[in-house]
């Protein structure tokens, strides 16, 4: 029973890549709202049946894709306060979630591209940026309004540093990109 049980789960992964895999590979030259299933399908080899085991439609994949992403980077957010200063706390999860996105540049380049959903790139650093740039920036600058406009450009600079890094094809070392974003933040919220 155990052995059947771990068969399916590695068919399940394996199924799930795959798809996740041709969903990028169609989004590097269109959006997601331009794409059919039976594209996605085709790229992966996979019949429609199956994809629908697995999802509801092109969006679904997508949003599973993003959440995916999303809790690695969550997950590594639990394990540091990252703006502490004096520490090498912030390097270090900030490391950690560019080598993640190192790892799986395909996916996130496509993802981080005019192709990918906007609401997903705001998302992927605001929860990391919110509880701690904004902290920072409340003693500097009392007005609000002031506040979210710093905020929004260190998110949507951290976004345009890495996009630009993949891009590149990662021509900086991860500790290299780590300290250039968290000086250009820390520079900001001074």
């Amino acid at each position: 029973m155990e052995a059947k049980q771990t068969k399916e789960n590695r068919k399940t992964r394996y199924t799930r890549m795959v798809l996740r895999e041709s969903l990028m590979e169609l989004m590097k030259t269109k959006p997601i709202s331009s794409i059919a299933i039976k594209e996605i399908c085709a790229c992966a080899d996979i019949s429609r049946s199956t994809f629908y085991t697995h999802y509801r439609d092109q969006f679904d994949l997508l949003k599973k894709t993003e959440e995916e992403t999303l809790a690695f980077i969550d997950k590594i957010h639990t394990k540091y306060s990252f703006y502490k200063k004096g520490t090498r706390e912030s390097l270090q999860m900030l490391e950690e979630i560019l080598k993640y996105i190192a790892d799986n540049n395909k996916s996130i380049y496509v993802l981080f591209s005019e192709n990918g959903d906007v609401n997903f790139q705001k998302t992927i650093f605001s929860s990391m940026y919110q509880k701690n740039v904004m902290k920072s920036l409340t003693d500097k600058l009392p007005d609000e309004q002031t506040r979210q406009y710093y905020y929004l450009f260190v998110v949507t600079g951290t976004l345009g540093i890495i996009y630009h890094w993949i891009k590149n094809g990662m021509d900086k070392s991860i500790s290299e990109l780590a300290k250039i974003i968290v000086n250009l933040t820390s520079q900001i919220a001074k």
